[in-house]
């Protein structure tokens, strides 16, 4: 869980820091950050459903046009990230690779958010039997790694 929150924590502060006279971009990651809040209370509640739709809700919206083009990546990758594992823990294969490709066609970096999304997307191959290309999303995450 600490690993999905330090990185939007140290977005908002970025954003914060340089975006004072304008709160568009900290609105929005303050929405990312509630996104997760309402996700991880659904849980709580065993309300996969709803966990998925705050997810999905905050993923589908536009992003402000202020928000630096890579701090909209890595958030919108580690929202894409979640509802990929979601997927997956309910058995939705499709869904789960569906979820890791969004994430990935938010473009890649060499950083733990494109890492994560190679190993949801090999994660969702696996499970659908298709243990070759799995394979490359798993070598691919390892390359980043390094």
């Amino acid at each position: 869980m600490l690993r999905r929150l330090l990185p939007i924590v140290l977005l908002s502060l970025a954003a914060l820091a340089g975006c004072a006279e304008d709160a568009a971009p900290a609105d929005w990651m303050g929405e990312a950050r509630a996104a997760h809040a309402r996700a991880d209370e659904a849980l709580e509640r065993e309300d996969r459903g709803a966990a998925r739709e705050a997810l999905e809700a905050f993923f589908e919206a536009e992003v402000p046009g202020r928000v630096a083009k890579e701090d909209a990546r890595v958030v919108r990758q580690d929202v894409a990230f979640r509802l990929s594992r979601l997927a997956l823990e309910a058995g939705e294969a499709d869904a789960a690779l569906r979820w890791a490709d969004e994430g990935l066609n938010e473009g890649r970096g060499r950083d733990v958010f494109t890492a994560n999304l190679l190993v949801a997307r090999g994660r969702a191959l696996e499970a659908k039997g298709e243990a070759v290309e799995a394979a490359a999303a798993y070598h691919d995450a390892l390359r980043i790694n390094d």
